[in-house]
């Protein structure tokens, strides 16, 4: 099990968070800046409200609100559930245990979105820069945004 949060986190210093998010600009329009970012590809932004929204890439890119200031949200740190929601722990130490690991400026992304049908399981997880991961996931999330689940989707990806 992770003994802290740094370690279901990647360190950020020195990417542009703000081209990260050049493929997601159809749903940031309220948003500050990116201050975490998962290792499970998903981005935590502070608002331009204060309050702090997540933005899970697995669910199609749903941005939610999770907690109303930083620190609350540094408060619901210290629940698990909180943390298996978000971060999903047990899967990042599965694949650390599978010596599926991170180099710098990587990822974990699945290779097949839940949301499209993909599992959370670690042969549909591979390391990929993250620059990539973003541009890819943000283009797949625009185009399914408004379908009714269930939909039969062909996914285009633009180069």
């Amino acid at each position: 099990m992770y003994t802290k949060i740094t370690d279901l986190i990647i360190d950020i210093d020195g990417i542009d968070t703000y081209d990260l998010c050049s493929s997601w600009r159809w749903c940031l329009a309220d948003m500050n800046n990116v201050f975490i970012i998962s290792k499970m590809g998903d981005m935590f932004f502070l608002g331009k409200d204060e309050g702090i929204y997540w933005l899970a890439i697995d669910s199609g890119g749903i941005l939610t609100k999770i907690a109303k200031s930083l620190q609350e949200f540094e408060e619901l740190l210290n629940i698990y559930d909180n943390i298996d929601n978000w971060f999903l722990p047990v899967l990042v130490e599965q694949l650390n245990k599978s010596a599926i690991c991170l180099n710098k400026n990587e990822v974990y992304s699945y290779k097949k979105l839940p949301v499209i049908g993909g599992e959370y399981k670690i042969d549909n997880i591979e390391p990929t820069d993250i620059s990539v991961h973003f541009e890819l996931t943000g283009q797949i999330c625009e185009q399914i945004k408004n379908l009714p689940d269930g939909t039969k989707v062909k996914i285009v990806v633009k180069e």
